[in-house]
């Protein structure tokens, strides 16, 4: 075995006397220096056998076809639609107060998109589940955590399942005090045990809201004032 520290392994297998044994290659140094100390490390002590080549089996490795269903496929065809729409309405829109609706679109757009889908992601999913296919039960809070910089604080919640089942759950909600009584209604989803909301919090509702709206404003006003001048002159024109 050599490798010249940077891109490449080269292994030669005794018995082989086909062709110059056989080549890994990787733009990684780190990864090429990890797999060299590893495979010296698992030879050691091993008694090297007349034919090696006799024992492996070798052959071309299946091109695996570009999945278009994950997620990395699908924020990437967004982006390249959105940027190609860009492209293309910019080429046909020459009157100024379009040109500048089209120019606050395309830049507030993303940002309120994103804002919704924080909100979504981390403050209305799981409410809105939870609603739809939820199950309540009698609980308590039998702790508060804290953020690592003592900035939020976050109930434990301790609850039986309808099944019998005691859970305890480190609830990602917000809130402001700790509560007098400890005791809650807990909402569980029995589909999915780590989706738990236990009692209403007036912060993390608040800022549910604050997303919401922030991320509606600015994806929907410019967009719609683009609208409006375009049907606008084509009304009038």
């Amino acid at each position: 075995m050599e490798s010249d520290g940077r891109g490449f392994v080269r292994l030669r297998i005794s018995g082989d006397t086909s062709g110059d044994g056989f080549r890994v290659s990787s733009g990684n140094s780190n990864a090429v220096g990890a797999f060299t100390d590893g495979l010296r490390q698992a030879m050691e002590g091993v008694a090297p056998v007349a034919d090696g080549a006799a024992l492996v089996t070798t052959g071309p490795t299946p091109r695996t076809p570009l999945a278009l269903n994950t997620r990395a496929a699908r924020v990437t065809m967004g982006v390249v639609g959105y940027l190609l729409l860009i492209v293309l309405l910019s080429t046909v829109v020459e009157d100024p107060d379009q040109v500048s609706w089209l120019g606050a679109t395309v830049f507030l757009l993303p940002f309120g998109v994103g804002l919704l889908l924080v909100a979504w992601r981390f403050f209305v999913r799981d409410p809105w589940i939870l609603r739809r296919r939820g199950v309540t039960v009698p609980g308590e809070i039998v702790d508060y955590r804290t953020s690592t910089k003592q900035q939020a604080m976050y109930p434990v919640l301790r609850f039986t399942t309808a099944e019998g089942a005691t859970v305890t759950h480190d609830s990602s909600v917000t809130v402001l005090m700790r509560l007098r009584n400890p005791s809650v209604d807990v909402t569980y989803d029995p589909q999915d045990p780590g989706r738990v909301r236990g009692g209403r919090a007036f912060a993390h509702m608040t800022m549910a809201l604050f997303l919401v709206v922030s991320g509606a404003a600015l994806a929907l006003v410019p967009l719609l004032g683009f609208v409006a001048a375009v049907l606008g002159d084509l009304l009038n024109g």
